[in-house]
């Protein structure tokens, strides 16, 4: 065969540039904002307050985060895409909330949950499924997860919502076992 015989345009190439720093690679879930109605619920059914930490992953354009800082809480997101960190950090600013809200620009993957009392998520199904063991070792008993749209396999909400045709799972971090 020749170089000549190859049909690049078929091949699957990914071309990142400088200013991606290998963040663009990493993005795992589209951006879907979560209704207002949806967000409310999932820290309503949090029980989020004023002495939780509050973790959202994948927090997108900063919403629940707002939302549960206004409750009180220390909230912190978790976005890859620059583009929506730098939007998000200005929602947090126009809320006025940037004293208990702060969004990082990290993989959601590498994420230590073990300071959070609340995680929040609205990702997809095999990604929900590749943060339950982190999430089952890292939280403390008591801790709770909020789910838009996806379950955890498995792992059976002690409660699942419905805000019109969207569903909100909440789990509690269990006991250990002895």
């Amino acid at each position: 065969w020749q170089l000549s015989d190859v049909n690049f345009a078929a091949l699957p190439i990914t071309v990142a540039s400088a200013q991606d720093s290998s963040f663009e690679s990493k993005k795992i879930v589209p951006f879907v904002p979560s209704p207002q109605e949806v967000v409310d619920k999932m820290i309503e059914l949090a029980g989020v307050k004023k002495d939780d930490v509050v973790f959202d992953v994948g927090s997108g354009d900063g919403r629940i985060v707002i939302a549960a800082a206004k409750k009180g809480a220390k909230a912190t997101g978790f976005e890859i895409d620059g583009d929506l960190v730098k939007e998000s950090r200005e929602n947090i600013r126009k809320a006025g909330v940037q004293n208990l809200a702060e969004i990082r620009q990290q993989d959601i993957l590498t994420v230590d949950f073990s300071p959070a009392s609340v995680v929040t998520m609205y990702l997809l199904p095999d990604v929900n499924l590749k943060l339950k063991p982190n999430l089952l070792s890292q939280l403390k008993p008591g801790s709770r997860v909020v789910s838009h749209s996806f379950d955890m396999g498995d792992w059976k909400p002690d409660k699942v919502e419905r805000v019109d045709w969207r569903t909100i799972y909440l789990w509690t971090i269990p006991e250990k076992r002895r």
